[in-house]
């Protein structure tokens, strides 16, 4: 059982990354976003975007994000396409949602979690078995 969590553990932020993008592909919402500020980091760059709300004008918090470690889609201040989840706003990436692409990370996923969790319920069957 230890193995299999070991196997699970080493791809979780594959999973939560898969998960996130697979909640946007689901309830996406194409939009706008322009972006606030940018920084050069260690991994690229850092972008801060504001996403515009079409349905809600008069709201008080805007919503943001940051994308971390993409190129620039131009200089601060420019409006760029966004796909956004109603939900909460804050999750959101630049682009439409024709650009989201699962198939890297489902095919990442299902490597190390199918494993993971098999040897996890072989684990679990066997202490019941032999306990």
């Amino acid at each position: 059982m230890g193995l299999g969590a070991l196997i699970c553990f080493l791809d979780l932020t594959g999973l939560l990354k898969f998960l996130k993008r697979r909640n946007l592909q689901r309830h996406g919402v194409e939009g706008e976003a322009f972006s606030e500020r940018q920084e050069w980091i260690r991994e690229g760059h850092r972008v801060y975007y504001q996403i515009r709300l079409p349905e809600d004008p008069s709201r008080r918090r805007v919503p943001r994000f940051i994308e971390v470690g993409v190129e620039p889609r131009g200089p601060v201040g420019s409006v760029v396409p966004v796909v956004y989840d109603p939900r909460k706003p804050s999750r959101a990436k630049t682009g439409t949602l024709a650009d989201i692409d699962l198939s890297e990370e489902r095919s990442l996923v299902m490597f190390f979690w199918v494993p993971g969790l098999t040897c996890i319920a072989a684990g679990a069957v066997l202490a019941l078995v032999f306990w």
